[in-house]
């Protein structure tokens, strides 16, 4: 009667065993499962946080940005309402058309006695004065200086009379006493009321002036003048004549 009890206890123990182990193998299975579970979440929540971290980063980065933009923009205004508050100027008094007109007029008259210069001032003695006043005339028109009005009947006075001394010119019979004493016969030709040249019949030739006399040392000048009075006198037919007057006359 003991031993079947017994036998019956051993098994009895034996299904208690079978079972505790059955149970600790599922416990460690979950166990395992859970750590595994823990470690995926652990991952997931280190690379969450890795990329709100970059995202976080980011997003100070374009704070700064738009704040140092918003500096700008502030100091840019800032600027900007100091010069509105700073008083402005007058506005410039509007030209009238009268005087744009005498203005233009001015300068137009400037240019034309600049094209007058070379062409009239260096023909009779006299020139480089009249080129000095021509050029001060014509600066003073382009600066404002000098009213345009009177400036032109300056320039047409002088032009004209400039215009009148070159075309007055005459050959006249008469002599001439050398440096030597000597009496020349010939030919005067006077230029204007400012200049004259004489032509001798024994084909000498001064220039007289009124800074002086001077001989024509020149043998091809001397010819061309005596040209030119006879020409002026009549005794060659009518013809384009060379009156060599000026500085170079005497040389």
């Amino acid at each position: 009667m003991v031993r079947p009890t017994l036998l019956f206890l051993f098994a009895l123990l034996g299904v208690a065993w079978s079972q505790s182990s059955d149970d600790v193998a599922r416990e460690v299975q979950r166990l395992k499962t859970q750590v595994d579970e823990e470690r995926r979440a652990i991952s997931t929540d280190s690379s969450r946080q890795a990329e709100w971290r970059s995202q976080s980063l980011a997003r100070v980065g374009s704070m700064r940005d738009d704040s140092r933009r918003l500096v700008r923009e502030r100091d840019s205004l800032r600027q900007a309402l100091d010069r509105e508050s700073k008083p402005k100027p007058p506005p410039p008094v509007p030209v009238a058309p009268a005087t744009l007109r005498k203005k233009a007029f001015a300068q137009a008259l400037a240019r034309e006695v600049d094209r007058t210069i070379p062409l009239l001032a260096a023909e009779l003695d006299g020139g480089t004065e009249l080129k000095e006043r021509w050029t001060v005339l014509a600066n003073g028109l382009r600066s404002g200086s000098e009213n345009p009005e009177d400036a032109l009947g300056t320039f047409l006075d002088e032009l004209s009379e400039r215009i009148d001394l070159g075309s007055r010119i005459q050959a006249r019979a008469g002599n001439r006493t050398d440096a030597s004493g000597r009496v020349v016969r010939g030919t005067w030709i006077d230029v204007g009321a400012s200049l004259q040249v004489f032509s001798g019949r024994d084909g000498s030739a001064a220039q007289k002036s009124p800074s002086g006399t001077r001989e024509v040392a020149n043998p091809a000048l001397s010819s061309a003048i005596a040209r030119s009075a006879k020409v002026l006198s009549g005794e060659d037919p009518p013809g384009w004549v060379r009156l060599p007057i000026g500085p170079e006359a005497g040389k």
